[in-house]
């Protein structure tokens, strides 16, 4: 019950949040959307970028293009079907190696609360296929994660700031397949911080997570312990052509429960990403590889490698 009221709670702040956005004084002190929209008409009007395609005339390699610039940045007016797969190699003190998949679905929402601003929704979820020392290979549904996001709709020198709330939603079929074995509602604060470049694009989005109500992970002197957690995505990336990127966005993990170097899983890599069309869908297709540099010592990932398809479709409230 706790859990259902807590995740309640979370989705009716969401409608504060749209609330306070429709209410604000938008005075443009900073700015999001892709800096390679030089239109001067999309830049006196914000809610032309997403029409400017069709405004333009572009052809379909030119819309390709301003999508894929588009596409980086994580405040932009569009709706996206995100869909991912990890796959990653975990090796233990003793030398033994394990593989877990994860495959997560994203619909990302943007919403036009104001002239100057927008409002991103992008719920996560994922099923899980984990093995660990000690026990036997389960599989299910995971923990839902939601970020819920600000962010002006023109950048400002070329960076684009967001600020909103992430939380985890305590939806693991098994506790064993929840964030941390924790199977706890949580939440907190979240940034975005991108700079959006013809060629360069970089930044980071960070989320933290404080668990809140009962906690089903135990610390090794048998207390509850709370979910702590900061998830940092990277981003670097290269533009080689219209359609092809080259760069790495994985995530660095903070696990505040645990001491020392066995905080932090971190990893590094490099991929690449392009832009393509299947029928009146344009999509884009990802792939990256990692290897650790930090993890736990007892257990964690050695390396990993990510598939990304992100189908682009149209706004269903327009």
């Amino acid at each position: 019950m706790k859990k259902l009221l807590l995740t309640a709670a979370f989705v009716a702040s969401l409608g504060v949040i749209g609330n306070a956005i429709a209410d604000t004084n938008t005075g443009a002190n900073t700015g999001a959307n892709t800096s390679a929209n030089t239109d001067a008409n999309a830049k006196a009007n914000p809610k032309a970028n997403s029409k400017i395609v069709e405004q333009q005339g572009l052809s379909e390699t030119e819309e390709l293009a301003e999508l894929s610039k588009k596409l980086n940045n994580p405040l932009a007016d569009l709706w996206m079907l995100w869909a991912q797969h990890d796959i990653t190699s975990l090796e233990d003190k003793a030398g033994n190696s394990y593989i877990s998949h994860s495959t997560k679905f994203q619909p990302v929402m943007s919403f036009d609360f104001s002239n100057d601003y927008n409002f991103i929704l992008r719920p996560v979820f994922q099923f899980q296929s984990i093995e660990v020392p000690g026990m036997d290979r389960e599989s299910g549904l995971g923990d839902t994660a939601v970020l819920a996001a600000i962010g002006p709709k023109a950048p400002k020198n070329g960076w684009t700031i967001g600020l909103g709330v992430s939380a985890f939603l305590p939806t693991a079929e098994e506790t064993y397949l929840s964030t941390n074995g924790a199977d706890q509602f949580a939440i907190g604060p979240s940034l975005i911080a991108i700079k959006l470049g013809e060629k360069y694009t970089y930044g980071a989005v960070v989320q933290h997570f404080e668990g809140v109500g009962q906690s089903e992970a135990v610390n090794s002197k048998g207390e509850e312990e709370d979910l702590s957690l900061t998830d940092i995505q990277y981003i670097w990336r290269v533009r080689m052509s219209s359609k092809l990127q080259i760069g790495m966005a994985p995530n660095i993990t903070i696990d505040w429960n645990k001491s020392g170097s066995d905080k932090y899983t971190v990893p590094v890599g490099l991929g690449f990403d392009y832009m393509t069309r299947f029928g009146d869908t344009p999509v884009r297709l990802a792939v990256e590889g990692y290897r650790y540099v930090m993890q736990a010592d007892e257990f964690g990932p050695e390396w990993g490698i990510r598939f990304v398809v992100i189908p682009v479709v149209k706004n269903p409230l327009l």
